[in-house]
C-alpha cells in the first residue's frame, strides 16, 4: 500500500475537527456586532445621559440589546443604513432608540449624522436702514437650463456658485457692481443684465427651477445700497 493512500485512510478515520471547530465559532460569535472588544460586560456601568438627542447612521446591520452586553437578548436586528437616536452610553456601548424599542449597540457601528441647518429666509426685518429705495417687478432666472452660459454680464460662473445672490438689471437705472437688498431675497449684487430687463424691472437669480417657478413675478421693494 503507497503512503498517499495510507494518509488518505488516516483522514477518513479521523473526525473532521476544523469544521467542529467553524460550528462553534459561529454558535458563540455574534456576528452582527464583529468584535471580541464588544463583548465586555459593562452592565454596572453608571450611564451617561445627555440633554440633547443626537443622531446616528448604521454602519451595518446591527443588533439592538437590552443590554450593554453581547449576553444580553437581541430585541431587533436593525438594518444598515437607518437612524437611530441617541439617548446616552455605557463604555463603548450606546443607548439608542429606533421606531418603538430602546436598547444598546456597540458604538463602533455607528457614525454621527451632521445636521444641516436651512438657509435663513429673508424678511422684512433684515432690511438696511439707509439706501435708494426703488419699487420695481422682479422676476427669478436660473443658470441651469437650456441654452444657458451660466456666466453673468460681469463674468460671474453661476453654476459654479449655485448659493450666490445676483440680480439682473437694467445699467441705466442701477450700476452693475451695486450692493443691493431685495424685499423676499436678501442682499445681492447686481451683477447681470437681460434683453427683457429694462426701467424698473430686475431678475433674480434662483438655483432651483421650481423656486423659480414658485417666485414668479412680483413688486418688491429695493433698496440701493452703493
Amino acid at each position: 500500500m503507497g503512503r498517499a493512500q495510507q494518509d488518505t485512510k488516516a483522514l477518513a478515520k479521523t473526525p473532521n475537527t476544523t469544521a467542529f471547530d467553524d460550528v462553534r465559532v459561529q454558535k458563540v460569535t455574534d456576528v452582527v456586532e464583529g468584535s471580541k472588544g464588544s463583548t465586555t460586560d459593562v452592565s454596572n456601568m453608571k450611564i451617561t445621559q445627555v440633554s440633547k438627542a443626537k443622531t446616528y447612521k448604521t454602519k451595518g446591520r446591527l443588533n439592538l440589546r437590552k443590554g450593554a452586553s453581547t449576553k444580553y437578548k437581541v430585541l431587533l436586528t436593525i438594518p444598515k443604513g437607518k437612524k437611530v437616536t441617541y439617548k446616552g452610553k455605557k463604555g463603548s456601548w450606546y443607548k439608542v432608540k429606533y421606531k418603538s424599542k430602546t436598547g444598546y449597540v456597540s458604538s463602533k457601528y455607528l457614525t454621527s449624522i451632521k445636521k444641516v441647518s436651512k438657509p435663513k429666509t429673508p424678511s422684512r426685518s433684515d432690511e438696511p436702514s439707509s439706501g435708494r429705495t426703488m419699487y420695481v417687478t422682479a422676476t427669478a432666472y436660473t443658470a441651469f437650463c437650456n441654452g444657458c452660459s451660466g456666466k453673468t454680464a460681469t463674468g460671474i460662473d453661476l453654476r459654479k456658485n449655485p448659493n450666490i445672490k445676483v440680480i439682473a438689471v437694467d445699467p441705466k437705472v442701477i450700476k452693475l457692481g451695486s450692493k443691493v437688498w431685495v424685499e423676499d431675497y436678501g442682499y445681492a449684487v447686481a451683477g447681470d443684465t437681460g434683453g427683457a430687463i429694462k426701467g424698473s424691472k430686475i431678475d433674480v437669480f434662483i438655483s432651483n427651477k421650481q423656486s423659480v417657478y414658485n417666485w414668479g413675478r412680483k413688486r418688491v421693494k429695493i433698496k440701493v445700497l452703493n
